[in-house]
């Protein structure tokens, strides 16, 4: 437990205080509690053996000063806790969005989003509710059995030892209920799975829907939620008879005090103290079914609470994972680019093998090849977006480990074949290009980028908002509106991954104009499938297997009749194809 508070503590340093100080208030509150009681069993002695009206009346107006100070000291507790909570849920999600900001391109490829929300979001939920609840709980689930023992023997010993012995069955039925840490360890996982891919399944609801797939034409969420039945199922059929049994033994337990206690005046005991205690036991059976409930929950949610932040902190370092460690250097001097033995692989499998060659400053080339042959994976090296296995990559005679991140950030502009546009206006969107840009730059870029015709079909011009009231853009539209970004961003490397993939006959020139207008006078890098986009490049090199097998304008490689014109033959093959 102390472990588990630790590591929740190092996201509020500065309101450790609040915790040290639910945690006293809680357990004064216990104390009061127990006062109350034990002013209880006071008030049925002077009733039923002594006769001490007044001294009852007394301990009547005691048992409400302290339940009443037991219920308002433990709601500020919960209060204090509370506070506790809820800085502490916005610390770790600011934490995880702070780490999701800074992650390494490799942690998206293999985390999907939905498990990214689950974790960060719903998690940092949970911590909050451990921290509210559990820090006074815990107090009262540490305090209680104590004092409740001792009060326990100090009005009958021997009650006191059927007590004891309660307890300890009630021990074994409760590690019999909820099992070992590794089924609840499984358990856990398959909610987590489950709820992941739920959110997965939601988002991609249209295309979904498109193709009639149902849930369980859904492998992976049919999976996910047969294992979670499987899981719960078990779970509750391992529940049955511990759990009826445990809640028959504390429910029943001033039942087995009455004979026990019919026992007690056979050898000679004062009926009236008899009687005192049994009623007394009667009323502090739900004390002690309660307490006993508030230590076994506090146990599982204790073990819940550390598997939440587990993978919390787990998904934290997966960011950290793979990513490029970066250098000082503040400013390229060319812009010329060099692989030199390069090797990378995803996982075990090495994607590129010992490649090497140089791009020169100025020139556009276009990377071609069959799908899975590494061209989009040299882009994002060049990028810096994961770490080497071993070799090098240059930029202006210097390796992009020894560049700052916001240098390479800011010399290297990528458009993707599906570019992401955010629900604000066109105007925002492009200055996310450059948050210090003028409106003048602005719309210039948007000019550049030949997006006059976008503009003028709304009222609001530049300032739309893109998802909104119907408006909507096609995937050529927003493509020129991402490239409006990165002529604002001014990066002198541009990389264009299936870029020109979205263009529709609408859009195909204003596209290419617009891509005109960004490559001027850069270093561009094209990955293509549309192979009549790239017959005017400076150089085209064909990738096949992490490797170039060839490099040259295209005139050349077509007169070599080699891989480039086998797959030149193929696109034009499937460019003649109609359905008749």
């Amino acid at each position: 437990m102390f472990k588990l508070y630790k590591k929740l503590f190092k996201y509020v340093p500065e309101r450790k205080t609040f915790a040290y100080g639910s945690m006293l208030l809680a357990a004064i509150s216990t104390i009061c509690l127990m006062a109350s009681y034990w002013y209880l069993w006071d008030l049925f002695c002077e009733l039923l053996v002594t006769k001490d009206y007044s001294a009852a009346i007394k301990d009547s107006k005691l048992i409400v000063i302290y339940m009443v100070s037991y219920g308002v000291i433990y709601f500020v507790a919960l209060m204090v806790s509370h506070m506790l909570g809820f800085r502490l849920e916005t610390n770790i999600r600011k934490t995880g969005l702070k780490n999701l900001i800074n992650a390494s391109f490799a942690f998206f490829d293999t985390n999907p989003s939905g498990k990214v929300r689950k974790i960060i979001d719903d998690n940092a939920g949970e911590t909050h509710s451990t921290v509210a609840h559990l820090i006074p709980d815990n107090v009262v689930a540490g305090m209680l059995p104590i004092l409740m023992f001792i009060m326990t023997f100090a009005v009958d010993y021997r009650l006191g030892i059927l007590l004891a012995i309660t307890i300890v069955v009630g021990i074994f039925q409760y590690k019999s209920m909820y099992g070992g840490e590794e089924f609840m360890m499984a358990y856990s996982n398959s909610l987590e799975k489950m709820s992941s891919e739920i959110i997965e399944y939601v988002r991609g609801m249209q295309v979904l829907k498109i193709f009639g797939i149902t849930v369980r034409s859904y492998k992976s969420l049919l999976d996910a939620i047969l294992q979670y039945s499987k899981n719960t199922y078990e779970y509750s059929l391992s529940c049955r008879k511990p759990y009826v049994s445990f809640q028959t033994l504390f429910n029943t337990y001033y039942l087995i005090c009455i004979p026990c206690s019919m026992y007690f005046i056979t050898k000679g005991e004062q009926a009236g103290m008899i009687l005192a205690k049994v009623i007394f036991f009667t009323c502090f059976s739900g004390v002690i079914f309660s307490s006993f409930m508030k230590v076994m929950f506090a146990s599982q949610n204790n073990f819940n609470a550390g598997q939440v932040i587990d993978r919390l902190e787990n998904l934290i370092d997966g960011m950290k994972n793979e990513k490029l460690e970066h250098g000082e250097r503040k400013e390229f001097k060319h812009y010329d680019i060099e692989f030199d033995r390069v090797f990378f692989k995803y996982d075990e499998k090495y994607i590129i093998e010992n490649l090497s060659f140089k791009l020169d400053e100025g020139k556009t080339f276009a990377l071609v090849g069959p799908s899975g042959s590494g061209k989009s994976t040299i882009a994002k090296l060049i990028s810096g977006f994961y770490s080497l296995n071993s070799g090098s990559i240059k930029i202006g005679g210097y390796d992009i480990r020894e560049y700052s991140e916001e240098t390479l950030l800011q010399n290297i502009s990528f458009v993707f074949q599906n570019s992401k546009l955010f629900k604000t206006s066109i105007y925002e969107n492009v200055k996310m290009g450059d948050q210090n840009a003028t409106r003048e730059e602005i719309m210039n870029a948007l000019h550049l980028a030949k997006c006059e015709s976008i503009l003028a079909k709304f009222p609001k011009k530049e300032n739309t908002i893109i998802g909104s009231k119907g408006v909507h853009l096609s995937g050529g539209e927003v493509q020129r509106v991402a490239i409006a970004r990165a002529i604002l961003k001014k990066s002198k490397i541009i990389i264009l991954d299936e870029a020109s993939a979205a263009a529709d006959p609408e859009n195909e020139y204003e596209l290419q104009q617009a891509f005109s207008n960004l490559m001027k006078g850069k270093t561009t890098i094209m990955i293509a499938h549309r192979l009549s986009s790239i017959r005017n490049v400076d150089e085209i090199l064909f990738i096949e297997n992490g490797k170039v097998i060839e490099r040259g304008n295209d005139t050349n490689l077509m007169n070599l009749n080699g891989r480039y014109r086998e797959l030149q033959n193929l696109y034009e093959k499937a460019n003649d194809w109609r359905v008749m």
